[in-house]
């Protein structure tokens, strides 16, 4: 089975040429979409509303999340918050872990949880890697050299 594909901006190693990978960025740039209108949708309850501002708010700096995220998000949400409930519930009733329908309702909201987390770059490893090219973002925009050929001051 082939790998997702990744966003250019992730990229560090591949068989792509600076140049492609700049094409790349750029496209995926207009795809993307605004980020104007990032809220949550009116169906999410009291705690998904937290839940997806709470997210929301911890990825506004790396400017992952466009207005198309929402619905991601949401499910996410959603499944962060039955999952919460399950365990709460199980907490309270480890009987409960003998159970094939409660098990089984568990296990599909940790699988709509960690896709979500994959779609979003929500994994300790993504992040690190956006952590990384944003490093490295910063250190093009202050190298002189790579200023005086972009022509500025």
């Amino acid at each position: 089975m082939a790998r997702p594909c990744k966003s250019a901006k992730l990229l560090t190693e591949c068989s792509q040429t600076k140049e492609e990978i700049q094409s790349r960025i750029e496209n995926e740039e207009k795809l993307k979409g605004k980020a104007d209108n990032i809220n949550p949708p009116e169906y999410l309850n009291d705690n998904q509303v937290n839940l997806f501002n709470y997210i929301k708010s911890e990825l506004e700096e790396s400017k992952l999340l466009s207005n198309l995220d929402v619905y991601i998000l949401s499910k996410g949400v959603i499944a962060i918050d039955r999952l919460q409930f399950i365990e709460s519930k199980i907490n309270k009733n480890p009987a409960l872990l003998m159970q094939s329908q409660f098990m089984s309702n568990k296990k599909n909201y940790d699988n709509d949880f960690f896709r979500c987390c994959n779609e979003l770059s929500l994994s300790p490893q993504s992040r690190a890697k956006l952590g990384n090219i944003n490093l490295m973002s910063k250190e093009d925009k202050e190298d002189p050299i790579k200023k005086a050929l972009r022509g500025e001051d």
